[in-house]
């Protein structure tokens, strides 16, 4: 054989949602799911990146093995609407999230889903997002492809009711980096010794507002701490109200994650819309109990081992908020419902997905 390796697929994998960074769900998620992909040997791996600047290239060397190629193009990636042609001599090519993008006709595609917030809530995106997500044409961008992939049963029908594309649920997992010394955490982010915690993107999604005002009414014996980041160029301007109880400490680094779960009384992930609802189960790998929205893709996966409120009724989440504060988290519980869920079984599952699509098409209802 000359030394040379025959692999069952050639998959291609879109890693532009990284060069944002890894603090947010989507790069998260595309991070975790590719470095369990790339496990699968028997599978080769083109791992494609561009980027203006050079320093985006260091992005890929967190991700390593004999099945793995990687591909830079110093290429500002507003130009892939119109070219160049991502041929890569692969069979698949997935993208974990929105990104244009043309490929060679012989190559499947395979989108993930996360959620449709862009189309059901418009007004919680900056005039720029609106503009791009008009321009790309999220109903041509799915049904387009040759296998999409929803986080969630939610999203799911979402995709089949509004833009009419069928799907297949490949849930996500968790992981939380063990944390090794949880009372420097608690110096570098100024934790107080009781609180109450919110993980997420500082925008109008996360109901944020109504959370605060529930929160100052359930005159709780903790504090209140924000995590998480605003991005203007992203999501439509969001303020917030101030108070002496309530602590924004910004961003948290990924291997800061367990300390702060685990440092709280509980986590509050009241949303008006999520496709999974990733910290939600973050918390609970994490053995911490968490309050979510009822009605919600956060049902699927905490199912009876959490608290659920209306995100819509102040009153609803001050119930809830009361319950979190005073009860005693069942960590067994928690523990053997987050394990359901792995980016294990999300990475072998997205493979099988793009084996599938290459043998027939199925994306349209």
């Amino acid at each position: 054989m000359n030394g040379l390796k025959f692999y069952n697929m050639k998959i291609g994998v879109d890693l532009r949602p990284l060069l944002h960074g890894d603090l947010s769900g989507v790069p998260t998620y595309t991070k975790c799911l590719v470095k369990e992909m790339i496990r699968h040997k028997e599978h080769e791996f083109v791992l494609f990146l561009s980027g203006w600047d050079e320093k985006y290239k260091k992005i890929l060397d967190q991700f390593q093995g004999e099945n793995v190629r990687k591909v830079f193009w110093r290429i500002p990636n507003r130009v892939f609407n119109v070219f160049p042609r991502l041929d890569f001599d692969v069979d698949v090519f997935l993208f974990p999230d929105m990104r244009p993008a043309i490929l060679p006709k012989k190559v499947k595609k395979v989108v993930i889903c996360h959620d449709l917030s862009f189309i059901k809530f418009p007004g919680f995106f900056s005039f720029k997002s609106r503009l791009w997500y008009f321009f790309n044409n999220p109903r041509k961008y799915f049904r387009g492809a040759d296998r999409v992939i929803s986080v969630s049963k939610f999203t799911q029908k979402e995709l089949a009711n509004i833009l009419g594309v069928r799907s297949e649920v490949v849930y996500e997992g968790a992981y939380v980096p063990k944390c090794k010394d949880f009372a420097c955490v608690k110096r570098k982010y100024g934790l107080p010794d009781k609180y109450i915690l919110s993980l997420s993107a500082l925008e109008p999604r996360k109901n944020l507002k109504k959370v605060i005002e529930a929160y100052l009414m359930a005159d709780l014996d903790c504090e209140f701490v924000l995590a998480g980041s605003f991005d203007e160029k992203i999501f439509a301007k969001y303020s917030l109200p101030k108070n002496t109880k309530i602590r924004f400490v910004g961003p948290v680094a990924h291997e800061d994650k367990e300390a702060l779960y685990k440092l709280s009384s509980g986590l509050v992930y009241v949303s008006l819309y999520e496709g999974f609802g990733l910290p939600v189960l973050e918390a609970m790998s994490c053995g911490v109990n968490v309050l979510t929205s009822k009605g919600s893709s956060m049902e699927e996966i905490g199912d009876d081992a959490i608290l659920y409120a209306d995100p819509l009724s102040v009153d609803d989440i001050v119930s809830g908020m009361r319950k979190l504060v005073a009860g005693e988290p069942d960590k067994g519980k928690l523990a053997a419902r987050a394990k359901e869920f792995s980016w294990e079984k999300a990475a072998g599952e997205v493979v099988k997905q793009s084996s599938i699509c290459l043998s027939r098409r199925y994306s349209q209802i």
